[in-house]
């Protein structure tokens, strides 16, 4: 039989829980699992497909251009992505902790719809205070 054994991450290392993508989706993950038990805002649903263009994408202005618009230094992580209507769309975490669902037209940098989840306050979050 054979197993395997892993080596200890080198010292000063990170674990891969805590990178900055992986972060954004626990935080997505856990945000979305808050709304659904608790019914208040959420991000886009299938259903609101959000329509942008059909401008040829040889027209339209770079990620980075996009980027910049959208301040996205501004935010503490961000994930772009093109959405299936033809618009940048924007994952972010602002310093807060608050996730933002934004699309941007991708020709004229326009703000199509931006959606703001606010952070899960910790003190509603976990009625027992004990923590984790």
């Amino acid at each position: 039989m054979n197993s395997t054994h892993r080596q200890p991450p080198p010292a000063g290392a990170r674990p891969a829980a805590h990178t900055p993508h992986a972060a954004l989706a626990c935080l997505c993950l856990a945000v979305s699992l808050s709304t659904v038990s608790t019914g208040i805002a959420h991000a886009s649903t299938p259903q609101e497909k959000v329509v942008c263009t059909q401008t040829p994408r040889s027209q339209w202005m770079s990620e980075r251009q996009a980027r910049k618009l959208f301040k996205a230094d501004d935010y503490a992580l961000v994930k772009f992505k093109v959405s299936k209507g033809n618009c940048h769309e924007f994952y972010a975490v602002d310093p807060q902790g608050d996730v933002v669902e934004a699309y941007m037209h991708p020709v004229t940098g326009a703000q199509i719809r931006i959606t703001r989840i606010p952070a899960p306050n910790p003190s509603t979050s976990n009625p027992s205070g004990v923590r984790p």
